[in-house]
């Protein structure tokens, strides 16, 4: 018989999971509960019966993303369910509402996803927010590794965009910031799957083509053998749309996922963005504002041109002793790569005296082996930067860089600025 009392919460100890471990890269399905995921399967349909689901794009800590058909007019698009515990206060659409007034006046609206529609779902789990956008390629965080010059995969040989893709991600991605802080509105999380490739020719693309193939699917059973009513019956590994990214000098590139977006009026007390691209206000938990955006994409533009990342930073951890860990790592590495950290920031870092002693001696509180130095951002794009970026070209770039990756936000220039660069204007 089926479970009759419904999940209140996911489980995080091992013992008390519902599932077995399918061992797919999908969303936890143990947050198929009240407030968690609303279940989906193909050919499932919403808003009476306007979208029918064909496909998952992907899923995230707080969504599930489907390509759907539009009944009604035979067009595809991307579907976003957010978790119903997530769906009592969508900032992002009073967010896109902003946008909306000012868009029809800036071409640069343009780079941000477009919503098309929006509604409520109800489901087992609760009462879900549901957006519609267009639907788009892959996030420049994947298509890297789909790019014929990245092919075959082998050991020891870097991942990273030619050159030209490079510079169209960085200037689409400043036009998308110049339209947002144009409107008040701080992205908040910049990232490479926040930065999506343009999906081409959908509309001469038969439904069977882009349909999900069954075998992509994972059964999803309970460890008591019974049927739960609050997860569907297998989870879809995502299947984004990067074979329609057409690699042509029309290439369009987009800002997306506005969830984590905010009025630069009304701050929210922290920020989504990812461990290393972080900016320093954000790790000293100073106020911030538009500077944490151009802080990250200073650090995508390092990361799109020589494939690495800027800093070498793991998870923020669990508790406090490890997100402190983690913290100091960062001051210390901004120290190392970028300048010696200026007074005000010591000052406002707690365990400054741990790592550095008197006349900024670095010390090794753990153990007696000198203090490992990273290297400077200077010699890090020396070593890792494209081919295709002649010496005359490096000494442009990474004063660049060092410009944008200030630590005092008010002397970062802004995305308007930086569009007026040669380097990006040519």
């Amino acid at each position: 018989m089926p479970l009759v009392t419904p999940p209140m919460q996911s489980r995080t100890n091992l013992k008390d999971w519902r599932f077995e471990d399918t061992g797919a890269t999908c969303e936890w399905a143990e947050e198929y509960c009240l407030g968690g995921y609303h279940p989906v399967e193909l050919d499932d349909e919403f808003r009476n019966q306007k979208y029918r689901v064909i496909r998952k794009l992907g899923d995230g800590s707080y969504s599930t993303v489907w390509l759907a058909v539009d009944n009604d007019t035979g067009t595809f698009v991307a579907l976003k369910i957010m978790i119903a515990k997530a769906s009592l206060n969508v900032a992002e659409l009073s967010i896109y509402a902003i946008l909306s007034a000012k868009a029809p006046r800036d071409l640069n609206s343009r780079h941000i996803t477009a919503l098309l529609d929006h509604f409520q779902h109800q489901g087992p789990n609760g009462l879900h927010q549901c957006l519609v956008f267009e639907p788009m390629g892959a996030s420049a965080a994947s298509l890297v590794e789909e790019l014929p010059e990245n092919k075959p995969k082998m050991y020891g040989k870097r991942e990273r965009y030619p050159k030209w893709i490079a510079r169209r991600l960085l200037v689409h991605t400043l036009r998308g910031l110049s339209f947002l802080h144009g409107c008040g509105i701080v992205h908040g999380d910049v990232q490479p799957g926040n930065i999506l490739f343009s999906a081409d020719g959908l509309g001469l693309v038969q439904e069977e083509a882009l349909r999900q193939d069954d075998a992509t699917a994972v059964p999803l059973k309970r460890t008591d053998g019974k049927v739960d009513r609050w997860a569907p019956s297998r989870l879809y590994t995502q299947q984004t749309l990067h074979g329609h990214v057409q690699i042509t000098p029309e290439l369009m590139v987009k800002l997306s996922d506005l969830g984590s977006a905010f009025l630069v009026t009304n701050p929210p007390k922290s920020t989504v963005t990812p461990v290393a691209l972080r900016a320093p206000e954000l790790v000293l938990r100073q106020s911030f504002s538009f500077g944490i955006d151009i802080w990250s994409f200073g650090c995508l533009m390092f990361e799109f041109l020589t494939g690495r990342s800027l800093f070498a930073l793991m998870s923020l951890g669990h508790d406090q002793q490890e997100r402190d860990e983690t913290d100091d790592d960062h001051m210390i590495q901004f120290n190392d790569i970028l300048r010696p950290l200026p007074d005000s920031m010591m000052a406002l870092w707690p365990r400054a005296s741990k790592w550095y002693g008197p006349h900024r001696r670095r010390l090794q509180p753990y153990s007696d082996d000198e203090p490992y130095i990273h290297e400077s951002i200077d010699a890090l794009f020396t070593e890792n930067k494209s081919p295709e970026i002649s010496k005359e070209e490096e000494q442009i770039l990474i004063p660049l860089m060092r410009g944008i990756l200030e630590f005092d936000p008010t002397k970062r220039p802004s995305a308007d600025e930086l569009l007026q660069h040669p380097w990006f204007s040519q």
